[in-house]
Formats: C-alpha cells, structure tokens, sequence
C-alpha cells in the first residue's frame, strides 16, 4: 500500500501543482483573512496548505485605489509575496537557523523552532505543471531523536484543477487561531500522497452552486514505527464551502488506520471510510476493526453588518460515531476582530476556548477519550505530538492573542493562554504534555522585523504551571532567535 502510494505520486506525469502556501505563517493568513472577509479574495481559506492560483486570480482583479489604506496595505503585501514565491522556471532558495531555550510546549499556527537549534536549507522549482520544493533540516530535540529531516518539502503534479503531491508540508484544518481539533500544526507533518483541489469555482449545476466557492483535500499519509502499532497510516479529508460572502462552513474526518499486523484491504479500507467502524456493527470486532477515526464540522462568520471586522469561529470534532454520525464531541469557540491602528499596524486580535474532552460541553465530561484509542493505544499523536489540538487531550484552554502588522513587515504576535491540562481520569502516560493535571498560565510574544539580508524573529514567553498530584508549582521563561531568507 504505501510502495502503490508512493509511485502514483512519482509517475504521475500530467500538466501549475503548486505553488501553495503551508501552514504556520501568521501575518500571511492575517492578510488573506482580512482580503477574504472584504470579499476581495472569495474562496475558502481555512484549509492549509492555501494553493496560491485562486488567491492569485482574486489578487488580479483588486482595485487597490478603491480600497481603504488598511486593505490597500493588506492587497500590497500580499501581491509582493505571490510574486516573489510564484516565480515559474527558475530556482529558488531559503535557508533558516533558529535557536530556542525551552521551545514551546504547545504550538499555535506558528514557525518557531522545533528543538533547542534548528538549521534548514532548501529549494524549489515551479513551472505550469510541475512543483518541486525540497526543504532539510538538522534539528536537536529532546522529544524527538530523528535530527536529519525533510519536512516541508513536496513533489507535485497538475491533473486538470487538480494538484497530486508527494508531501511533508505542514497543515492546519479549521478556522482557530491557536489550535485545530483534528488537524494542527503541533505535531510534524505526516508523509503523505495529498490530492487538493486548486481552483475554487462553485458547482455549475443548480442543485449545487449554492455552496458557493468551494474546496476539498485528501490526504494518506504513513506514520512512524515507533508505535504501539507500528507504520500505521492516516487518513484525512476535508471540504470546506463559502455559501455566503460571510460565511465559511468545513467538514472534516480522519483516521489512523492499517498498520504492522492489522488490515490494510481495500475492503477495510471502504469500511473506514463509510464509517463501520465500531465494534459489532456489521460483524465488525478487534480483528477486524478499520481504525481510529475523528469526523466533524467548523464554521466562520463574518457579519457584513458589523463592517467585516468582527467574527466568531467554532469547530466540533466527534471522538466517536452513534448512527451514522459524529458524537462524543469535543468543541472550539472562538471571535476576532481585525482593524487599522495609528495609520500604519493592520491589526487582529481574538479570543478563544477549547475543550478536548469528549462531551466538553456536559457536567458529566468523559475523560481519557479524546485523541486516545484502545486498539491503537499510542492514539492521535505523531512523534510525541498531538495531531490535533496542542493541549492534547481533557484539557480547557482560554487563549487571547494580537497580531500587528505595518507595511514594512515589521511584526508583532502577543499569546495569552489560561487553563487546564489533562483534567480528569486515571494517570495518562500516552498525553504528550503531562501524564496527570496540570494548570497553567502563560505568555509569549514575539518580534520580528524584515532586513536586506532576511528576517530577524526573536520571542520570549514564561509559563507558570501547578502540578496538582505533586502540588508542586513552576515557573519558565523560555526564548528564541530565529533568521530566514530566501533568494
């Protein structure tokens, strides 16, 4: 199976696959949303990797001189980047360094380093058909011994609107700012065969076009060995929908599946997929069960009524399936307001809530469900991290953040975050944070600012934690300087 993935990837020779833009870039998905909230950009854009062609397309149409000071600063920053990252036919570099005291424990959408240094190089080719973006870095890290890596790096083709890579980008599926339920840039990026659609164009057919501009990505992806069911595999859907200007509604799913000494058939793989996967139904038991999976739906709302500078956001991922569909929910709030400060900082702040217990929303709350699995009992983790939301599982986070941007790049990102870690249940060795509760508060904010020979970031946070079983209490600042650039 993962050979056959592989080589369709490799072989597929038909005609832009690419370019796109992975996940982690906070000013880049600021600009977007606000372009996207004005109608000026009128896809979907809260499924990451974004393929640049759309906003590209959007990008061409814009007037900028009808447009206020803070959306024609917005439209300018974002046409230097697509020009500067769509260069066709000829090579591409960048190059990183970063080195970090402490990297964070929980990880929103950012770039920060992974390990206490991080080096990275890399290059790309794009032309109207084919993509190619390597990406190595050597990192040292105490959570994860593989130092030599190739994340971020893609080898792609165009089928028709269709791009079909062989991946290691990082992605990002849902509206929240500082967390996905299902599918976060927390943990490394999964290898993958990834099928996303380029174009957004609505349905032509009456019975559809009511959904608007609208997208869709697959992804099956290969896990790593060192699991309690080794080399088991992923997989991840999600079609996300503009019916309204000002709304933006996501339909996600995913699944760990296969694996060392479990079902790989094309039949257990249509039984994960049409969701008989639970234990006595349709005949189904531990020797034939497809998978882990998580399924639900987020939303972003954007009311034309208030100027496009408020929205609200939520996303509810079911742990589990009950007639057909999602339940055991875990759940996401969020609201946001974005505007134009001192004539020059395009501005976003926001707040908002997870809860990753099952039934987050009950008194009666089910603890040690999320994420967690009892057949494949290493869970919805990948290389000690989360796949989903950074504070793993049965934890209630409050977070509050800013981003400030003027129209030089200069960048400033405010976190505050407020909560509970691994609230309730027995002692739990598999959660990647802490085995038993912990409450803790923090704070980050970080800098950075555009020279002629790159980007100078630098970030500091401190993080005050309680241990509850051990009633001890600690206090840790953590910092970070990073430099990129690319030619």
């Amino acid at each position: 199976m993962r050979t056959w993935l592989l080589a369709t990837c490799l072989l597929a020779t038909q005609a832009l696959a690419g370019p796109n833009m992975p996940a982690g870039d906070l000013a880049l998905r600021h600009d977007i949303q606000v372009l996207a909230d004005h109608g000026i950009i009128d896809g979907p854009v809260s499924t990451w990797p974004l393929a640049w062609g759309p906003v590209l397309e959007s990008l061409r149409k814009a007037d900028a001189t009808m447009l206020s000071p803070s959306l024609a600063a917005a439209l300018a920053r974002l046409r230097d980047r697509a020009n500067w990252e769509t260069r066709t036919r000829e090579l591409t570099f960048n190059t990183r360094l970063g080195v970090a005291d402490e990297p964070t424990r929980i990880r929103s959408f950012q770039r920060s380093p992974r390990g206490e240094i991080e080096v990275s190089a890399g290059g790309g080719w794009i032309d109207d058909w084919f993509s190619l973006e390597v990406n190595v870095q050597g990192v040292n890290s105490d959570q994860d011994t593989e130092e030599l890596r190739v994340d971020g790096s893609m080898i792609g083709v165009v089928l028709g609107n269709w791009s079909v890579a062989a991946s290691t980008q990082q992605r990002w599926w849902g509206p929240g700012w500082d967390g996905s339920l299902i599918l976060s840039d927390n943990a490394r990026p999964i290898p993958s065969l990834t099928i996303d659609r380029i174009f957004t164009d609505p349905f032509e057919t009456k019975w559809l076009s009511w959904l608007g501009p609208w997208d869709l990505a697959v992804m099956f992806g290969q896990l790593e060995r060192e699991r309690h069911i080794p080399n088991a595999q992923f997989f991840g859907m999600r079609v996300n929908f503009r019916p309204l200007d000002s709304l933006e509604i996501g339909i996600s799913r995913s699944a760990q599946w296969c694996g060392d000494r479990r079902p790989c058939d094309f039949e257990t793989f249509t039984n994960l997929f049409l969701g008989r996967d639970n234990r006595g139904d349709a005949s189904i038991g531990i020797e034939n069960e497809p998978g882990n999976q998580l399924a639900g739906v987020d939303f972003r709302w954007s009311p034309g009524f208030l100027g496009h500078s408020v929205a609200t956001y939520g996303q509810f991922i079911g742990e589990d399936e009950a007639g057909g569909f999602p339940s055991r929910w875990m759940g996401q709030l969020g609201a946001e307001w974005s505007g134009y400060l001192a004539q020059r900082w395009s501005v976003r702040t926001f707040a908002e809530f997870a809860g990753t217990s099952c039934q987050f929303h009950e008194s009666s709350e089910l603890f040690d469900c999320a994420y967690n699995h009892g057949l494949y009992k290493t869970g919805y983790r990948f290389r000690s991290r989360a796949i989903g939301h950074a504070a793993d599982n049965d934890a209630r986070l409050i977070s509050a953040g800013v981003v400030m941007i003027d129209a030089n790049e200069t960048q400033w990102h405010g976190l505050l975050r407020y909560g509970a870690l691994n609230r309730g249940g027995a002692a739990d060795p598999a959660n990647t944070l802490t085995p038993t509760r912990q409450d803790i508060a923090s704070i980050d904010l970080t800098h950075s600012r555009a020279f002629p020979f790159g980007v100078i970031e630098v970030g500091a946070g401190f993080e005050r934690i309680e241990d509850v079983a051990s009633g001890r209490d600690t206090s840790d600042g953590r910092a970070y300087l990073q430099w990129r650039s690319s030619y």
